[in-house]
């Protein structure tokens, strides 16, 4: 009889669970057999020469519970491997699927069935296991499993599969025999004989919707280390190809839902702050940051544990960082955490590829679409991740209404995205106070940050410190600083003594150093732009003075230069205002259960381009 042609519920299975010693696990094993191995299954314990009545006692005390189940005892212990063939051959029938039972493991109801269903989807499916709570690549949480379980696909194809619960299709066994007798006592058996069947285009199946709880009480001792290392040798031999299934197998195949089941079990949220695009200098993007960072912390302080990612190399911004707990990942990194957030834009598919693989979650900071609006900055890699990047996170927050409608007009979409507006840390004593002594002129080398511009039009009228930009000037009147090594208490001290705070940008997606000027109670001169509007509006400060152009800039500061400014604003905007609407935005998030669709679109789109990195030989 074929016995394809049968309902998978009537191929008879003959189930095999070699023991020796460990009754107590055996007597679980067949109790929860008792319960839901279906009648058409024999059972047979294989006593692999325990030396005492042990095993034998437990099947006599069990025989009533679980009439299939037999008993056979061999003299001598054959080992794992060679116990398997033993019974194998003497008690599997031709027609019957043979089911490889660990004798520490506890079955679920529908198992078999569902193994058996897997199995004979298709005439190529060789070999399933189960999923369970530890089988190495096979492992989710039965607590997460049972939440998750029909997120996954009921199978899927695997690198091998695993020895504690391996149900082999009668045809399978019948063309290829079991185990090679080399890897006995025990290590390595199972992968070679799905390596060998492979080859004839058999493959190893996860069966997601069946489960198996696996105690692994290893019957190997402290030899183990050296038994498995030997036969690993063994194997990559006369199959090489097997490290290189399982490593493309988890980079490319396994599916993103089980990656992250285990966030579905009880625990304190996990958020991942992701600071490793930071360059090893002081700018806007490391301003922001690390204010918001060191609010944030004390923020949700004891509500969610905050690690901090950065590069290991980066010893730059170590003294900011001190207190944090550091994240320093590596491509193998079994680390998870519920949700990873960037304080700037994603610039690149290797930063969106890593906070994919670290998080269910994701959410990042747009700051402005400057390197996309011109030219001279964009290229088709930038603008596309940027798009791409938007529409797959889960949340997307800009630092101003500019920055949200720049970037909704630019690609003319409607993703959502929420504003929450930077502060300052920076403020003034009356002691402090001091009219200052120099136009402070701040930008950089871009040419939209008006520097060369407003330098043109100041003149020689007045001290000028420039922070930022490159072009070398002979004029006397003119300091210049390089920006990136100063400090924020630096750069406080540069605004104090400053008389009047000249920020010349044409774009910008807030405007920091604006704030922080205004906060020491200094006149501050920028460009009249939707930005600076919204901030005028915001922060209502006399101190802020627009100009249309930069033929106004000349008059506008020397009639600053001479009067008193008006008096300090009293409650600026703080960082720690925006680290509460951060705060309680990332409760919103974590509230929600991830979705599984944005997940899989994420891991869709990053395996592809990951794919087509690969040598066209090893594709």
């Amino acid at each position: 009889m074929n016995t394809g042609d049968l309902a998978p519920g009537s191929r008879s299975v003959s189930i095999l669970i070699p023991a020796y010693g460990a009754a107590s696990l055996l007597r679980n094993c067949l109790l929860s057999l008792a319960k839901f191995a279906p009648p058409n299954s024999s059972v047979y314990v294989l006593d692999d020469g325990t030396p005492d009545g042990s095993i034998r006692e437990v099947c006599d005390n069990l025989q009533a519970s679980l009439p299939q189940l037999h008993y056979a005892r061999s003299e001598v212990n054959r080992g794992f491997v060679g116990i398997s063939n033993w019974g194998c051959e003497a008690f599997r029938g031709s027609e019957a699927d043979l089911l490889l039972l660990n004798s520490d493991t506890e079955v679920t109801e529908g198992f078999l069935e569902e193994l058996q269903q897997v199995l004979y989807l298709h005439e190529k499916h060789g070999v399933v296991s189960p999923r369970s709570n530890n089988a190495t690549i096979f492992s989710i949480p039965h607590a997460a499993w049972s939440q998750v379980k029909r997120l996954l696909p009921r199978y899927q194809i695997m690198p091998t599969a695993i020895g504690f619960c391996l149900l082999i299709k009668a045809e399978v066994l019948n063309r290829f025999s079991l185990f090679d007798e080399v890897y006995s006592p025990g290590y390595h058996e199972e992968n070679d004989f799905i390596c060998r069947i492979n080859r004839y285009g058999y493959s190893a199946l996860a069966a997601n919707w069946a489960y198996v709880f696996h105690h692994e009480a290893s019957p190997f001792g402290r030899g183990r280390a050296r038994l498995e290392e030997a036969h690993r040798r063994i194997l990559l031999s006369r199959y090489p190809e097997y490290g290189r299934k399982v490593d493309e197998y988890n980079r490319f195949y396994k599916d993103p839902i089980e990656r992250f089941a285990s966030l579905l079990t009880p625990h304190r949220p996990r958020i991942l702050y992701d600071l490793f695009h930071l360059p090893p200098a002081y700018t806007g993007t490391s301003d922001l940051g690390l204010n918001l960072l060191r609010e944030l912390s004390r923020t949700v302080a004891g509500e969610v544990e905050l690690f901090v990612g950065i590069h290991s190399e980066l010893r730059f911004f170590a003294h900011e960082l001190a207190g944090y707990r550091i994240f320093e990942d590596s491509a193998d990194s079994p680390a998870i955490f519920d949700l990873v957030f960037k304080p700037c834009q994603i610039s690149s598919w290797i930063e969106f590829s890593r906070m994919d693989r670290l998080a269910p979650r994701l959410a990042f900071c747009l700051l402005d679409i400057i390197g996309v609006r011109s030219d001279y900055l964009n290229s088709p890699r930038r603008q596309i991740v940027l798009e791409r990047t938007v529409a797959l996170s889960d949340h997307v927050f800009t630092i101003s209404d500019f920055s949200r409608a720049d970037f909704l007009a630019f690609y003319g979409t409607g993703t959502p995205i929420r504003v929450i507006h930077p502060g300052t840390n920076f403020g003034l004593t009356a002691a402090e106070f001091r009219r200052g002594e120099y136009v402070l002129l701040m930008g950089n080398e871009y040419v939209h940050k008006g520097i060369h511009d407003a330098l043109e039009h100041l003149g020689t009228d007045w001290p000028l410190v420039v922070l930022g930009g490159k072009r070398e000037t002979t004029a006397k009147n003119v300091r210049r600083l390089a920006s990136g090594k100063l400090t924020r208490q630096h750069l406080r001290e540069l605004f104090v003594d400053a008389r009047v705070v000249v920020y010349p940008s044409y774009y910008e997606g807030f405007g920091l150093p604006v704030v922080d000027a205004l906060a020491v109670g200094k006149p501050v001169v920028v460009l009249d732009s939707a930005v600076n509007r919204e901030l005028e509006s915001m922060l209502h400060d006399p101190n802020l003075h627009k100009i249309a152009s930069m033929a106004e800039l000349r008059p506008l500061v020397a009639k600053l230069f001479e009067e008193e400014p008006p008096a300090l604003l009293p409650n600026p905007r703080r960082w720690h205002d925006a680290a509460q609407e951060y705060a309680q935005a990332f409760r919103e998030i974590l509230s929600r259960d991830f979705d599984p669709d944005r997940i899989r679109a994420r891991w869709q789109l990053l395996r592809t381009i990951d794919s087509a990195s690969l040598p066209e030989e090893d594709s």
